[in-house]
């Protein structure tokens, strides 16, 4: 069974950025860090977390999977990373209460970078009515959170919040709502354009959109295909 390491931080100094191991059968994390301390040279002083689709997972989870990606990391900047990933139907952001919140999280923090996005009223001379979204939920927090996890560690940001709106939304309404709070406005603002990219094409997020001139399912990078009904 094959095994991708990536590394971050500290760790990746010592041991590189990519390690491929191949192993018999089913892994437990601490035996993988095991081998990285005997083969590897890594320090046994040295505390490693370990991150598998998404999440933090404990040493004793194990690793069945062929061909998976494993992400280890020194402890979090600031000895932890706050993540807040939502789906929304009909919650109104208070951008105060956000920015109260995400202030507190560290004192170490200097940058805030906050990305909203909100529906159209025109496309072209075309009055848009409203903008269904829909989602496979489960899926959608499950990569939300993946992808918080993953940049959030990469940029050694504080917090990643990442809040996307279901159901009927109309002109000015608020779709999307993406934070990055971090030491500087550098790897806050980066992390959060890389995040919004990711967002938009790895979340099982759909959108129909309904205007004057009929009705479109947008797919991809704002592709729009005219819907067709079943008769």
């Amino acid at each position: 069974m094959k095994i991708k390491i990536k590394t971050l931080s500290l760790l990746r100094d010592i041991l590189g950025e990519t390690i491929e191991l191949v192993v018999d059968g089913p892994v437990r994390v601490v035996d993988i860090v095991e081998i990285l301390r005997s083969k590897y040279s890594l320090p046994r002083d040295i505390e490693v977390i370990a991150i598998v689709n998404g999440e933090v997972v404990s040493m004793e989870y194990l690793i069945s999977e062929d061909n998976i990606t494993v992400y280890l990391t020194p402890p979090f900047a600031g000895g932890g990373l706050h993540i807040d990933v939502r789906l929304i139907r009909d919650e109104k952001p208070d951008l105060n209460k956000i920015l109260e919140d995400l202030s507190r999280i560290d004192p170490a923090s200097g940058a805030l970078s906050i990305f909203i996005g909100f529906v159209k009223g025109l496309i072209g001379e075309n009055k848009v009515e409203v903008l269904e979204y829909e989602a496979v939920e489960e899926a959608a927090i499950n990569q939300m959170r993946k992808i918080a996890v993953e940049e959030g560690v990469k940029h050694g940001l504080k917090a990643v919040v990442i809040w996307h709106w279901l159901g009927e939304r109309k002109p000015g309404e608020t779709t999307l709502l993406i934070a990055t709070l971090g030491e500087n406005r550098s790897n806050a603002i980066k992390a959060m354009q890389i995040i919004l990219e990711r967002v938009k094409k790895e979340v099982p997020v759909f959108k129909l959109e309904k205007r004057s001139d009929g009705e479109y399912w947008i797919i991809g990078d704002g592709v729009r295909i005219p819907r067709q009904k079943n008769s």
